[in-house]
């Protein structure tokens, strides 16, 4: 595990760098809420994916196809996909900035510190089963952000990032590519699922909700058969 103290000549640098992911989360929601609040509760469906994604075990392979449904007839299919996919990789690269450049505080936090601590270990043995995750790096962190182990990409990434001695800069692209590819995978993959949604809707609400469950269901048994065959992740 690389172990690395960050210090600055002025007090402003680490207060900036704390802050500076929340100022920009909370940004883009706010505008999310001007663009498309009025606009048939697109806001609201997507603050609940957001939301919902801050939660394990909800991840991608849940999230977006469940939002993208949710959207379905709402917005142009292309839009739809932009946004919702958009919208999870941006959660996954601010969460990997506010972490990388706040480890050392974040490991503070009651909770969250040891949660930190038993995802070093489960990460660390992870690498050992998967060694081609160290011996490719960049493209390893990149792999671990589409296929997460647990909850959001961005977090994991960053973790192993440091586990495997990748530099921050380097790490933060590679999570970048890993979430938008990620996502935007499972984006248009359902909008052309979602279509036998709205055709199971067009015939009565409890078809459609049933059509939406067995959506997720599928996606979350390819997405984790993928995870296991690629990751060697039997516990999943």
């Amino acid at each position: 595990m690389v172990e690395e103290e960050v210090f600055y000549e002025h007090w402003w640098g680490p207060v900036f760098l704390f802050f500076f992911p929340f100022f920009i989360g909370f940004s883009y929601i706010g505008l999310l809420y001007l663009i498309f609040n009025d606009v048939n509760n697109v806001f609201w469906i997507m603050g609940g994916g957001i939301v919902l994604y801050f939660f394990p075990p909800m991840g991608k392979e849940s999230v977006i196809p469940g939002t993208v449904v949710a959207l379905q007839g709402t917005l142009e299919p292309a839009t739809t996909v932009i946004l919702v996919s958009g919208s999870i990789a941006f959660i996954d690269i601010i969460n990997s900035y506010f972490l990388m450049w706040n480890f050392y505080i974040v490991k503070k936090i009651p909770y969250l510190g040891e949660w930190i601590d038993d995802f070093q270990d489960y990460g660390a043995r992870k690498i050992e089963e998967n060694d081609w995750i160290k011996r490719l790096s960049f493209l390893g962190v990149a792999s671990f952000v589409v296929f997460p182990f647990q909850g959001s990409g961005g977090v994991g990434a960053s973790i192993v990032g440091r586990i495997i001695g990748l530099k921050k800069f380097y790490a933060w692209v590679a999570i970048i590519i890993g979430a938008s590819l990620g996502s935007f995978i499972l984006g248009v993959l359902s909008i052309y699922m979602g279509e036998a949604v709205s055709e199971a809707f067009e015939r009565n609400i409890w078809a459609g909700i049933g059509a939406i469950a067995v959506l997720i269901v599928v996606f979350i048994f390819f997405y984790y058969i993928a995870k296991t065959r690629l990751l060697k992740d039997p516990e999943s």
